[in-house]
């Protein structure tokens, strides 16, 4: 059997770092949160929209990380609603889309994500691209 790639250390680092992730699908969830947590940040993980916007001023995430189609809502309208709620705070929070649709997705900036990966995700490349992201924000 291959052998299982698992995230390394990444700079800038995600150590301590706080992490939404909003997924509905549970094995998904857990395997994200996981991987997450293996590179040192805190995670929060919700399955749906509605969770999501309750518990955002309670997790004060630094990075969002969604699915698009989500039980009660999707993923753009969370990415709407995080930019609404960033301008509020004066701090754009980075979000992240996922999504296992096959159709053409618009260009991830112009509908309020800040970088876009088709499912199955490569979890390395995932926590690089978060690391990268919350790097930006605080340069």
């Amino acid at each position: 059997m291959p052998a299982q790639t698992t995230p390394r250390p990444i700079e800038p680092s995600l150590l301590g770092r706080t992490i939404l992730i909003i997924e509905d699908h549970a094995d998904s969830r857990d395997l994200l949160a996981t991987s997450f947590r293996l590179v040192g940040a805190r995670v929060f993980a919700v399955e749906t929209l509605s969770e999501a916007q309750r518990g955002f001023e309670r997790f004060k995430p630094d990075l969002v990380v969604s699915d698009l189609k989500l039980p009660d809502g999707t993923g753009l309208e969370f990415a709407v609603w995080l930019r609404a709620r960033s301008k509020e705070r004066g701090r754009d929070i980075p979000c992240v889309a996922l999504t296992g649709f096959e159709q053409h997705f618009p260009p991830h900036r112009a509908v309020g994500f800040d970088a876009y990966m088709r499912k199955p995700v490569d979890l390395a490349r995932l926590c690089n691209i978060a690391a990268a992201l919350v790097g930006r924000e605080q340069s």
